[in-house]
């Protein structure tokens, strides 16, 4: 039988897992300070440093810019979401987190949302169009897919199977999944790909004919970008980290607490 899980969690916490639950709840507040959340919805979750079966989830109650490092519930792959009043977990995120960071080795960190610009891009003929270098930063790990499973285990379980080991899965008439080693860089390629795909529905509504990188432009430069070692820090967001902390102190956020 699977054990359930409270959100109290009784016992001494580790700096591994304190240092997870900050991160994590600084994602939080930096989706909602960019605009990309769904009022209570979607999931961001993080794998707990050291603990490789365990990883973090806000309360389903709460929005983006109230979640503290103190407020997230550990869940661990063997356990199940507390059933008890209130639904203090989103069970479908519940099922979205386990499913990826059970599946993939290589991520720690998983958000889910349901993002205008993205989700539109996403459900139009083509996807993403390397209009913009925002765009090709983000093009070599885009996956366009399809699901209509209504199960959600079952949905994840097709998402990644159709990903591979793209990072982002951007979901036709739904949203995005993506799939990262680290919070920073989910931040990042969430900020950069939502404004790709605001950029390129603005071009839309000019009238006027966009004009795209060709096919082997964009492939090219893509490449150049991701693979450039001088790079790397700025695409996987942790050039970014401390200044969106401090961006976070500054405006006197919880994600601390």
């Amino acid at each position: 039988m699977n054990k359930q899980v409270s959100v109290n969690q009784p016992g001494v916490m580790s700096k591994d897992e304190w240092s997870s639950r900050v991160e994590c709840a600084a994602g939080h507040h930096l989706l909602e300070l960019y605009n990309l959340t769904d009022l209570v919805e979607g999931v961001l979750a993080v794998r707990v440093k050291g603990e490789s079966d365990a990883y973090l989830l806000k309360p389903y109650r709460l929005f983006y810019d109230e979640v503290s490092a103190s407020d997230l519930v550990k869940v661990r792959f063997d356990e199940e979401p507390d059933a008890g009043p209130g639904r203090p977990l989103n069970y479908a995120s519940c099922s979205q987190a386990k499913g990826v960071l059970q599946a993939r080795s290589d991520v720690n960190c998983v958000l889910h949302t349901h993002i205008p610009a993205t989700t539109v891009v996403a459900s139009i003929e083509g996807g993403l169009s390397p209009l913009i270098q925002h765009a090709l930063i983000v093009l070599n790990e885009i996956v366009l897919v399809n699901c209509d499973i209504e199960n959600d285990d079952e949905a994840v379980e097709d998402i990644l199977g159709q990903m591979g080991d793209k990072k982002i899965a951007m979901i036709r008439n739904h949203g995005i999944l993506i799939a990262t080693p680290s919070v920073a860089e989910t931040i990042f390629l969430t900020i950069t790909l939502e404004y790709a795909c605001q950029c390129q529905l603005s071009g839309l509504q000019t009238g006027k004919q966009n004009l795209p990188f060709s096919p082997e432009s964009a492939e090219k430069l893509s490449k150049a970008f991701v693979s450039n070692p001088n790079n790397r820090n700025i695409f996987d967001g942790s050039l970014q980290w401390e200044g969106w902390l401090r961006k976070l102190d500054r405006a006197n956020s919880c994600y601390r607490s």
